[in-house]
């Protein structure tokens, strides 16, 4: 596995970690930022994780490449 397939790989575990982070912020923290900003952050979050699965793609096909 090459370093742009990692560096993918890194970039989607990333993104996914603000996403749980922002889920976890409004439904089990409720944190007053969080519930204040209505739909924001769950909307935020889902673009995020949409983010990371298409990193997570771009990994496994620079996986498959050897790049």
């Amino acid at each position: 596995m090459g370093a742009q397939a990692l560096i993918w790989f890194g970039v989607a575990g990333g993104a996914a970690a603000v996403a749980l982070s922002l889920l976890y912020d409004r439904y089990v923290r409720k944190a007053p930022r969080a519930v204040r900003s209505g739909g924001g952050f769950t909307l935020f979050a889902l673009c995020m994780l949409l983010f990371a699965v298409g990193a997570a793609v771009a990994g496994v096909a620079a996986a498959r490449t050897d790049r």
